[in-house]
């Protein structure tokens, strides 16, 4: 796989998490009093860095290990094996 498809694949995976974490910045900003405007930059700017944090860390996962590594799946079946 070449790297600029392991980067699409890491950002694709990452996305999810990134657009969970821009709803909770929104969620937590628009319970204080500040302007519609301030909340919504707040919360595209976590989601742009969690994105690219995310995105970041699995695609430099591909370049040392050679495998493709997703967030996605890694939470998921950590959720099920915690399941007792």
């Amino acid at each position: 796989m070449s790297l600029s498809r392991s980067l699409l694949l890491a950002g694709l995976d990452a996305l999810p998490f990134a657009a969970l974490a821009s709803v909770a910045a929104y969620v937590f900003a628009r319970t204080t009093v500040q302007p519609p405007f301030a909340v919504g930059v707040l919360a595209g700017t976590v989601g742009a860095v969690v994105l690219l944090a995310l995105g970041t860390v699995s695609a430099n996962r591909y370049r040392a290990d050679g495998k493709s590594f997703y967030f996605t799946r890694a939470v998921v079946v950590e959720g099920l094996l915690s399941l007792p």
